[in-house]
């Protein structure tokens, strides 16, 4: 109180004769500290709401952890107005998880989608299972920060930034503090902000570093350092919890952590001349969906202290709100592109997967899209990229870090309709023989094995090839008189038993990112069989148990950003096949086609409201069919393992057969709260069971479906309710995990 009272004092006497002797009075330098906090740290940019109010400039920032994103961006230019603006864009959820567009994977992955809870580095020398740094790469959080802080990309001295700044990160092998006022802006603030367990430490020489917030997150007497005379802290962070209050995992190791920087902060506070705590009380450090919420509070918390400031009038300044006035090039034309931290992958490789040409124009949608092209090919950990303007030349550097582990394991579960309770353990090693193919090994467990097999070369936009083999099975009661014609049996439910082993050869082209071609040989073993009891021993009743072999084609198109949940986008499937030979174990095969057409769209309507309308079709063509061959109709599941299993939500799995179909469905998907959903949906079904190309009467069937889905850590969950009113029936079906 002392100190703060001569200074106020001096103040006072200086703004006396600042009139009369403006060129020999300096006016006191301010700094501003911005502490980490996760989602807390949002609270920053209300904060700065509210010093703009006042005309208060500062001079100097220093920030830890989101204070350094949030600083950053101050100290680069941006009024607290245009990062608020920024922040409401920004996928935080896809940044935590380091999550990237579809569209962006290859047609293998986008095919088959996540399938896995947890995913482990794999060391193949030493055949064992490592355990990663951390949950994802921070990829995505580079991109934001370089795209965000493109206008001080040729900035290496932060102390000529619009206003000086500094950021905190920790070195994890030494424990000491690093602190960056130099280098590449989004990289010295992406080290500052990597939370630990959530993100992989980044490697700079011989440092590994992580979130500065394990070793200084309140960067008080750097500010001070830097010339601050005057310091204005905005603190988010957390305090010392009593033990009624340590109930959970994240609460313990939160208080392990902070029990350093807990304890200093009296000290850091006694070096701060106006202390801002914004009430952070129910937000948590991923909370990014509060973000109103917390900003409000941080201007509410600092428009508070601000109004009973003694010093306020004497630091208050004239100057104008500052205005980042940037426009993003429409093209580049790079003089020079130089690459760092290649070894396996060459020059040509690199430059390709991006779409980069020395000396050759692109515009600067199509780069950024080409960096995450790259990294969407996952053989690479990091890849950041700068620009820098030399001597009136545009040079682009890339560093780039290769995936140490070249081969994974990967668990999962799932439980659905058709196959129960099912676990899954992969093995995917990538690079085997040459920079692009992988090996990719499921087995499955549960009530029934299953496995699949894919070897893949994956040449991008050339040429690829693959071969691919599997083994489905499964069970399932029935309704005998509705599956099958009532003849056949005298009982009313049966078991329906299928097994069926693929093995397929094919080519593929990509034709772009989201469609590609397919078409190849193909062989394969079905088994459909059911049990009629006669005396003491059970007797195996085939409705078909043949090989066949034939030929296939498809068209793929597939822009959803979500497999499934989408929000937007477009998913079409086209694919014929012709078998021409069997091992006819009845004497009567015909050689036959089966086309198959599937396209759903979803477009936005309202806010958090999307159509879905979807029509499926399918065509036995032959002049015999048998049981095995033709289609089996309802599910809530997409059963992709099946070419002739169709989703209709309105009824159970396996209601019914056709040699033919259309279907028609209208969805109206309501995006109640973040990763939850509600579907109400209209359904329509034409079908036949005859050889007839065009039927003279066609079955009709009409229904309807509501449902429930969550976006979950483990996997999709899905409860729905259908309902045919023709039949009288309702259908319950849940599925939870991911598919496959």
């Amino acid at each position: 109180m002392i100190r703060l009272f001569f200074l106020a004092f001096f103040l006072s006497i200086s703004m006396v004769f600042w009139g009369q002797e403006s060129d020999s009075l300096t006016k006191p330098k301010i700094g501003l500290v911005l502490s980490g906090g996760g989602a807390k740290g949002m609270a920053h940019i209300g904060v700065l709401k509210a010093l703009e109010k006042y005309h208060i400039h500062p001079d100097f920032i220093g920030g830890t952890s989101m204070g350094a994103i949030v600083g950053s961006m101050y100290a680069a230019g941006y009024s607290a107005a245009q990062i608020d603006s920024l922040f409401h864009t920004v996928d935080f959820d896809a940044i935590l998880y380091n999550r990237f567009d579809r569209k962006y994977l290859n047609a293998f992955e986008k095919e088959r989608g996540k399938r896995f809870i947890m995913s482990f580095p794999f060391s193949t020398s030493n055949m064992s299972v490592q355990l990663p740094r951390g949950l994802s790469d921070s990829q995505r959080m580079f991109n934001l920060l370089a795209e965000s802080l493109l206008p001080a990309s040729n900035i290496s001295d932060f102390a000529t930034l619009p206003i000086p700044f500094i950021c905190i990160s920790t070195d994890v092998v030494t424990g000491n503090q690093v602190l960056f006022n130099h280098g590449y802006l989004p990289e010295a603030v992406n080290a500052s902000a990597l939370l630990p367990s959530v993100f992989k430490p980044i490697e700079d020489g011989n440092k590994l570093l992580l979130d500065g917030g394990i070793v200084n997150n309140y960067p008080v007497q750097e500010v001070r350092d830097l010339g601050a005379d005057i310091i204005i802290g905005s603190d988010v962070q957390g305090e010392i919890l009593p033990k009624n209050e340590i109930k959970d995992m994240p609460a313990i190791l939160d208080q392990i952590i902070g029990f350093g920087m807990y304890k200093e902060m009296p000290l850091k506070k006694a070096l701060t001349d106006l202390y801002i705590r914004p009430d952070i009380t129910g937000i948590g450090i991923t909370d990014f969906e509060k973000i109103d919420t917390v900003i409000a509070r941080g201007k509410k918390a600092a428009l508070n202290k601000l109004s009973r400031w003694p010093l306020l009038k004497s630091l208050q300044s004239n100057k104008p709100v500052q205005q980042l006035k940037f426009k993003k090039p429409d093209s580049l034309l790079f003089d020079q592109i130089i690459l760092q931290g290649q070894q396996t992958f060459n020059r040509d490789y690199i430059l390709g997967k991006i779409g980069l040409r020395p000396h050759q124009k692109i515009s600067y949608k199509d780069f950024l899209d080409g960096i995450n092209n790259l990294i969407g090919s996952d053989n690479f950990e990091k890849v950041h990229y700068r620009f820098k303007k030399d001597n009136g030349q545009l040079q682009l550097f890339i560093d780039l870090k290769e995936r140490l582990h070249k081969a994974s394991m990967g668990l999962g579960f799932h439980f659905n309709d058709l196959y129960k309770i099912n676990v899954i353990a992969n093995f995917t090693n990538k690079r085997i023989f040459t920079n692009n193919d992988l090996i990719s090994v499921d087995i499955i467990g549960g009530n029934y094995f299953r496995y699949n097999f894919d070897y893949l070369m994956d040449n991008g936009f050339k040429l690829s090839w693959g071969f691919h083999s599997d083994l489905h099975r499964f069970s399932q009661r029935v309704n005998a008189n509705e599956l099958f014609e009532e003849k056949e049996f005298g009982i009313n439910k049966l078991d329906f038993n299928y097994l069926q082993q693929t093995n397929r050869f094919y080519f593929q082209g990509n034709l772009s990112h989201f469609l590609y071609l397919q078409m190849g040989i193909q062989h394969r073993y079905k088994k459909l069989y059911t049990y009629v009891f006669s005396g003491q021993a059970d007797e195996a009743y085939f409705f078909g148990k043949n090989h066949y072999f034939g030929n296939y084609a498809s068209i793929n198109i597939d822009s959803r950003n979500d497999k499934n949940f989408p929000t937007k986008g477009l998913y079409l499937k086209l694919k014929w096949l012709y078998n021409w030979a069997s091992s006819d174990i009845y004497n009567d095969f015909k050689p036959y086609s089966l086309f198959t057409f599937k396209v759903n769209w979803t477009q936005k309507i309202f806010s958090n409201v999307y159509l879905q309308p979807e029509i499926q079709s399918g065509l036995h063509y032959s002049l015999k069919y048998n049981y095995e061959n033709i289609f089996y109709i309802g599910g809530l599941n997409s059963y992709s393992n099946y070419d002739q299993m169709i989703t209709f939500k309105a009824m159970p799995v396996l209601s019914l057969n056709a040699t033919k179909f259309a279907s028609a469905s209208l969805n109206a998907v309501t995006q109640i709260y973040k990763n939850h959903f509600i579907e109400i949906g209209g359904d329509a079904l034409l079908y036949d069971k005859t050889n007839d190309l065009i039927p003279n009467q066609p079955n009709s069937l009409y229904g309807f479906h509501i449902g429930y889905g969550n976006k979950s850590f483990l996997g999709p969950f899905k409860l729905n309710f259908g309902r045919i009113p023709d039949l009288q029936k309702n259908y319950f079906n849940m599925s939870f995990g991911y598919d496959f």
